[in-house]
């Protein structure tokens, strides 16, 4: 009998602790009630990307990674979006102005980023290909951990990692958060600690970006976390167990329903509470009224 193979993320395990129901409608069956995802979320897209270019040219030096990152065109976004990249022209500058008070805040003591010795194929003058192992920078990096692999199940974590730095206090995977409302995120959240599980990195950082419009000592932090190995054992633990309950929920087609998180995280009411509210000859058709979004993708 051939294995089971099960590959999440750690927004569709969140997803999935809030309610079952709300991660098959969203993450199986690609459901959606909205056309395109929010400002908050198009500004932090955009904002990792300026610091994913600052990162990768950090090498280079201060002025020219600087130079490579506000060099970046938010038309690529656009492109890739159908011109339709859902971030106004008064964000895209409130977002490049947050990357100018960042850069400068930090580069007199900046964290180093680390890199790691990478194969690829080039091709010389000639038209020959060849084998080269350049140090490439940790900044953006996808990645696959295999969580379990037995006779029954093959389960794999993916996700990807912002940038991994020297910092003062050692080696750490960084987390960039831009915010429009100041958050503070806990610290030990299932996006953490799967980064710490997924990396064998016992020390993060959550690199908060908020933006307000006027700087203050909340603008720009960065807030340390820290696991230890009996966290990461008993999280293992938990993680499996939680894999394989999503494996036998998929086998069986029954995804049940919390009602009590039917008011959403935030006061909002799920987008699916209607689909759930109605009778099983109805649900179809009540389906049939959301948009299809492509199929997820870790990274």
């Amino acid at each position: 009998m051939a294995k089971q193979v099960l590959i999440l993320d750690s927004s569709q395990i969140s997803t999935h602790y809030e309610c079952a129901e709300l991660w098959n409608l969203r993450y199986v069956e690609n459901l959606t009630q909205f056309p395109a995802i929010d400002e908050p979320i198009s500004a932090g897209t955009y904002g990792h990307k300026l610091l994913e270019i600052y990162y990768k040219n950090q090498f280079q030096g201060l002025a020219q990674a600087v130079k490579a990152a506000l060099t970046y065109n938010i038309d690529e976004m656009d492109k890739a979006d159908n011109g339709k990249f859902p971030l106004s022209p008064e964000k895209r500058k409130l977002v490049r102005a947050r990357f100018q008070d960042y850069w400068m805040k930090y580069s007199a003591q900046d964290y180093t980023t680390l890199t790691k010795r990478e194969h690829i194929i080039k091709v010389d003058e000639q038209g020959n290909p060849y084998d080269d192992y350049p140090n490439m920078p940790i900044v953006e990096k996808g990645f696959s951990y295999a969580l379990l692999d037995s006779h029954e199940y093959l389960f794999v974590l993916e996700g990807k990692i912002d940038w991994i730095a020297q910092t003062p206090i050692g080696i750490a995977f960084v987390d960039h958060k831009f915010q429009f409302r100041e958050r503070n995120l806990y610290s030990k959240s299932i996006q953490f600690k799967n980064y710490a599980l997924a990396s064998g990195m016992r020390l993060g950082v959550i690199n908060y970006i908020r933006l307000k419009q006027n700087l203050d000592e909340k603008t720009l932090v960065r807030q340390p976390i820290t696991f230890d190995a009996m966290e990461m054992t008993y999280w293992k633990q938990e993680l499996t167990e939680s894999f394989i309950a999503i494996a036998k929920e998929i086998k069986t087609g029954n995804h049940p329903r919390n009602w009590d998180s039917c008011a959403g995280k935030f006061g909002y009411e799920c987008e699916f509470t209607r689909i759930c509210n109605a009778n099983p000859t109805m649900r179809p058709i009540m389906k049939g009224s959301f948009l299809k979004r492509k199929a997820w993708k870790p990274w």
